[in-house]
C-alpha cells in the first residue's frame, strides 16, 4: 500500500509540473504580438528570415506562421519545409479549412481565433490547438502564433 501511494504522488507531482510548463494562450498571444512589432521595426522580409530560423519564435509547442493572403507560406519557425508552399486549400485533421479561416478573419477584423487540428511539434502528435492571428500592418498577409491545448 505504501508503495501505491509513493506512486500516486510522484504521478500527481509529474502532472503539475507538466502542466505549469504548459504553454497558454497568454504565451501565444505574446509571441504574436513580438512577431507583428518585429515586422513593424525590422521590416517584412528581415522578420520572414527570422521566424524561418526559428530561436526565439519557437517556444515548447508554441511557433509562429506568417501567410500571404492568397495562401502562399511566407514563414513556419516550427517546420522548414512548409514555406513557399500554397496551403489556401490545406485542411487539418478535422477537415477544416484553416488558412481560409485564418485569411478570412484577419481580412475582416484585422485579428482572429482559429481552432484547428494539427500536428504538434513538440509531442509529434495530432492535437486541438488555438491559431491566432493578426493582419501584417500595411501588407496583405497574416502571422499566426499557434498554441496546443494539453
Amino acid at each position: 500500500m505504501k508503495k501505491w501511494k509513493q506512486t500516486a504522488a510522484a504521478a500527481a507531482l509529474g502532472l503539475c509540473a507538466w502542466s505549469a510548463n504548459a504553454d497558454t494562450q497568454a504565451d501565444a498571444k505574446a509571441l504574436l504580438e513580438a512577431a507583428v512589432a518585429e515586422v513593424k521595426s525590422a521590416g517584412m522580409d528581415a522578420t520572414v528570415k527570422s521566424i524561418n530560423a526559428g530561436g526565439k519564435w519557437n517556444k515548447g509547442s508554441l511557433y509562429v506562421v506568417m501567410a500571404r493572403f492568397d495562401g502562399t507560406m511566407l514563414a513556419h519557425s516550427a517546420n522548414d519545409k512548409i514555406p513557399g508552399k500554397n496551403m489556401l486549400e490545406a485542411k487539418d485533421a478535422a477537415g477544416k479549412h484553416f488558412v481560409q479561416e485564418a485569411i478570412a478573419a484577419t481580412k475582416s477584423g484585422g485579428d482572429g481565433q482559429i481552432a484547428m487540428r494539427w500536428g504538434n511539434p513538440a509531442t509529434r502528435q495530432i492535437g486541438d490547438a488555438t491559431m491566432l492571428v493578426k493582419r501584417v500592418p500595411g501588407q496583405d498577409a497574416y502571422v499566426g502564433s499557434v498554441v496546443f491545448k494539453p
